[in-house]
């Protein structure tokens, strides 16, 4: 295993210590940094452009659920942090098809 994957899965674990513990996830729900928001921020403008004022959220909505549905979970929340990667990866996919 490289360096980064085991710095992920000790995070992997942390958080998923942390809710059995708790009951609750501790980590920050509206962080900025997280893989998925960087994606948002940097397709936000050029969906936009393509699809108008309303349907560029329904269209964002629509991709963010099908990265969130394809590993595994209903909520963005309930991503690991090695599956938020892997789920911003496969959105920016789809949105480059879509934006093409």
């Amino acid at each position: 295993m490289t360096e980064k994957e085991i710095e992920m899965l000790k995070a992997d674990l942390k958080a998923e210590i942390i809710k059995d513990l708790t009951g609750k996830d501790l980590r920050v729900a509206q962080d900025k940094s997280k893989p998925l928001a960087e994606v948002y921020n940097k397709y936000k403008d050029e969906l936009h452009k393509k699809y108008g004022n309303v349907t560029w959220g329904n269209v964002w909505e629509c991709v963010r659920k099908l990265a969130v549905y394809r590993a595994g979970h209903r909520y963005v929340r309930d991503l690991l942090p090695s599956e938020e990667v892997e789920a911003a990866k496969f959105a920016e996919q789809i949105l480059e098809e879509m934006l093409n």
